[in-house]
């Protein structure tokens, strides 16, 4: 009797354990018992916009709350959502106001995303009511289900993970397209020209060669010059001679530059000789010619001292001369212009 005694109580406690262990699976994470879907008047249902979606893809997790008014309600995390192959990214809260103007209803709504084919479950969710007075669990914890599947193809460097921003597809730009041959095309040309200039430093040649302007008319080289010796005031500071020797100087230098005439080489007479055969010679400026070279060798070699109306009559006489041998070069030559 005894024994049957001890059998008979041992089933009573086993009758009563075993229930007890299956609440304490489902109770809530602090310890207490299950959690119902309502707290009073407010009650908290959860739903997803789609049941099934390809792997990368992304769904969104509605959690209604009608009935709070009020009363502060606390939603679960982001980071209490990511459960498992489930990852939650972002949540907002959507409030649907009634005519007077109270809370009818709170809209959270969650971002999730999973990269595991297979059946997830969301997980529990906790919605806490009034602080920790009533917290409100969603039963049963697996009663939302996603099915993500694999689509062949599926791109998922597009998708959004937590943290991270979408990437932008852009249209390539011109740059983008051309940057490395313009690139490659300034290096070449770097380079070609370090090799220029190590070139002509060998050669001792200028690296850079201005270009030329148009060059000046012989006749208007030589009016300046003259023009430029007369404010020199040379006889007047009693440098008769190289008065002399300057204004010979800058004469034949012009009938160097339109005849050729190596006159700086010539003596007087030889001189007068090679312009004599010129096609421009004319008496009247062979004679403008003779008498500035006869009064310079003078001066020169014979030590003469002329008037100062001399000095300016020899300045005039060159004048003329350049003058008039410019002017018949034109006349005889009207398709060159002043070529020379």
């Amino acid at each position: 009797m005894k024994r049957l005694k001890i059998i008979r109580y041992w089933l009573w406690g086993c009758m009563w354990l075993f229930p007890a262990t299956l609440c304490a699976q489902q109770a809530d994470s602090t310890g207490g018992a299950p959690l119902p879907d309502r707290h009073g008047a407010i009650h908290v249902t959860a739903s997803l916009d789609s049941s099934q979606i390809t792997v990368g893809d992304q769904v969104t997790l509605h959690i209604f709350v009608d009935g709070s008014g009020a009363t502060p309600v606390a939603f679960p995390t982001v980071e209490a959502l990511t459960q498992g192959a489930v990852e939650a990214l972002t949540a907002h809260t959507d409030t649907v106001m009634d005519e007077s103007g109270h809370i009818k209803r709170l809209d959270y709504q969650v971002t999730l995303t999973s990269f595991d084919a297979g059946k997830h479950s969301v997980g529990a969710i906790v919605v806490r009511i009034d602080g920790n007075d009533g917290a409100v669990q969603l039963s049963p914890a697996d009663s939302l289900q996603m099915e993500v599947v694999w689509m062949d193809g599926a791109d998922t460097t597009q998708c959004k993970m937590k943290g991270d921003v979408a990437p932008l597809n852009e249209p390539y730009t011109f740059w983008d397209i051309a940057r490395w041959p313009v690139l490659i095309l300034i290096a070449a040309a770097i380079v070609a020209a370090l090799v220029w200039v190590i070139m002509r430093r060998r050669q001792n040649k200028p690296v850079f060669v201005l270009p030329k302007g148009k060059p000046v008319p012989a006749d208007k080289r030589a009016l300046a010059e003259l023009e430029a010796l007369r404010r020199k005031e040379l006889w007047q500071k009693g440098l008769v001679k190289r008065y002399y020797t300057d204004l010979t100087d800058i004469v034949r230098r012009y009938l160097h530059a339109m005849y050729g005439i190596k006159a700086a080489e010539m003596t007087s007479r030889q001189t007068l000789r090679a312009f004599h055969s010129v096609a421009d010679w004319s008496e009247e400026s062979e004679a403008l010619l003779r008498q500035l070279f006869q009064k310079a060798d003078m001066v020169k070699f014979a030590k003469s001292q002329p008037e100062s109306f001399e000095h300016d009559q020899a300045m005039q006489n060159a004048v003329d001369f350049v003058r008039q041998v410019a002017e018949t070069h034109r006349i005889n030559n009207p398709e060159k212009g002043d070529e020379k």
